[in-house]
């Protein structure tokens, strides 16, 4: 096992902390990539996917609402290139794993749906078949030398927003993977139109919001969580402005599983914001 050095990056409770080692970092480069990428079609050109995205979307809605997630992720991606330490980066490392398994799965299910053989699919296939094996051997490689997640530091979450992302991040992760695994209940539901590849997709995004929302939990160190509060704060402005400008009539304004969503991320980013304002909730270890 590799011993710390003095050298190494301090936490914020003053002890030492593990580096954010240079394959991290690069593989978080090449995410970057194929973020960028997703957000070039889903975000930016939701009606062009048959083209440039791995499989053709309809409604156009559905790939502008795919787009806000893609969008929304983008910085959990970028700030890590610059972390000083593990710790900032943890949070964000199993939970898109899991995600990343999602996808997979749910390609294998609807392959005979994708555009097999474009270039635009193997840039799915790739941004989903690599991250799982890579993050788990990065987790394990960074967590060996690393204090165990949840250990106490110097600026712990208040209690409530603990409590909270604990228990939102439970019902989102159940409630996705119901959909997930019986996409007909999110059909019957939806706002527009679903597919049992949408509806799994769009599955697959909601467990990996749910799972980051459980590990910040888990973490319960303001520090360690910081980056990975980006997406979840971006996420309902980037719904609500992508379902504006790309809705048309496809969507139902009134459809109760639509605004479900809306207020609960809309709730989750009020209360990460707030400790943003208030530097944590301004907690310290006694």
């Amino acid at each position: 096992m590799t011993t710390l050095t003095s050298a190494a990056p301090k936490a914020h409770d003053g002890s030492l902390a593990t580096r954010v080692r240079w394959p991290l970092r690069a593989w978080m480069a090449v995410e970057v990539v194929f973020g960028l990428l997703s957000i070039g079609s889903v975000f930016l050109n939701p009606g062009n996917t048959a083209q440039d995205f791995a499989w053709p979307i309809k409604p156009v809605v559905m790939a502008a609402l795919l787009g806000a997630y893609y969008f929304s992720a983008a910085l959990i991606f970028v700030l890590p290139l610059f972390a000083r330490t593990w710790q900032q980066v943890r949070p964000m490392i199993i939970p898109t794993a899991v995600f990343s398994l999602a996808m997979d799965l749910a390609t294998v299910l609807h392959w005979d749906k994708f555009s097999v053989g474009a270039l635009p699919f193997y840039v799915w296939l790739a941004s989903y078949v690599l991250p799982p094996p890579i993050f788990g051997a990065l987790y394990w490689w960074h967590q060996r030398d690393a204090a165990p997640v949840g250990a106490p530091g110097e600026h712990p979450l208040p209690g409530w927003a603990r409590t909270f992302l604990r228990v939102n991040g439970l019902a989102q992760t159940a409630i996705a993977a119901l959909f997930f695994a019986v996409p007909s209940l999110l059909q019957q539901i939806g706002p527009w139109a679903f597919t049992p590849l949408t509806a799994r997709t769009l599955s697959g995004w909601m467990l990996g919001a749910g799972l980051l929302q459980l590990w910040m939990s888990w973490e319960g160190d303001w520090h360690h969580i910081r980056l990975a509060t980006t997406m979840l704060l971006v996420l309902p402005c980037a719904i609500v402005f992508q379902l504006v400008r790309f809705g048309g009539g496809d969507v139902s304004w009134s459809n109760l599983a639509l605004w479900v969503l809306i207020l609960d991320s809309s709730a989750v980013a009020l209360a990460l914001g707030y400790l943003w304002l208030t530097a944590g909730g301004r907690a310290r270890a006694s």
